[in-house]
């Protein structure tokens, strides 16, 4: 049999001619192939809020930041609230690191006393006028937009301890109160991402 006529050896040299045109195609084309890669980086915005001077995201109780205010009365001694008693405390929310809208709720309620005439009176807000609280509902909720312009707000909340009209607690119960020496109110304050 005739080698050159063989199948075998025709599929061999078909085999070896295709791979030497692949090489050359190859060698011709490497010189033209390049690659590249890359991340696609994404700024993410902040959320970060300071209440009374205070990261409330690494420490969220700000009790230590509230410094409540009472007003000067010749009557009673310096620093320390008694029935008729008027004062305020201020809880400032700087938000110039927040990069996104959101709403933002704030809820007072009496803390744990023994002064139930305690009452906030209402509030303002950037020394704006009072607002009052209408029935003992002590909640502010406000939405805050990128462009607003604002970055900080200043809330004063008035405080009042009722003796009169309108108190719960009778000479006897203010006697009390005064031994206990405990008057406080909660505060709670919550920060949503407004998503539309």
């Amino acid at each position: 049999m005739n080698i050159i006529k063989s199948k075998k050896f025709k599929l061999l040299l078909a085999m070896i001619s295709l791979l030497v045109l692949v090489n050359t195609i190859q060698e011709s084309y490497a010189k033209y192939i390049s690659s590249a890669s890359a991340n696609s980086n994404f700024s993410i915005a902040q959320w970060t809020f300071k209440v009374n001077d205070q990261d409330v995201l690494s420490n969220n109780d700000f009790s230590s930041t509230i410094v409540p205010v009472i007003n000067e009365n010749d009557n009673i001694r310096e620093g320390y609230i008694a029935p008729t008693s008027t004062g305020y405390f201020d809880i400032i929310i700087d938000y110039s690191n927040v990069g996104v809208a959101f709403n933002e709720v704030l809820t007072l309620a009496p803390g744990t006393n023994s002064v139930a005439d305690l009452k906030i009176t209402g509030y303002s807000v950037n020394d704006g006028s009072m607002i009052p609280f209408a029935n003992d509902n002590y909640n502010i909720n406000v939405n805050h937009y990128l462009n607003d312009g604002t970055y900080r707000d200043v809330y004063r909340f008035y405080v009042e301890w009722i003796d009169g009209d309108g108190e719960s607690m009778d000479n006897a119960a203010d006697t009390e109160a005064s031994q206990t020496r405990s008057a406080s109110i909660a505060i709670n304050l919550k920060f949503i991402q407004l998503a539309h």
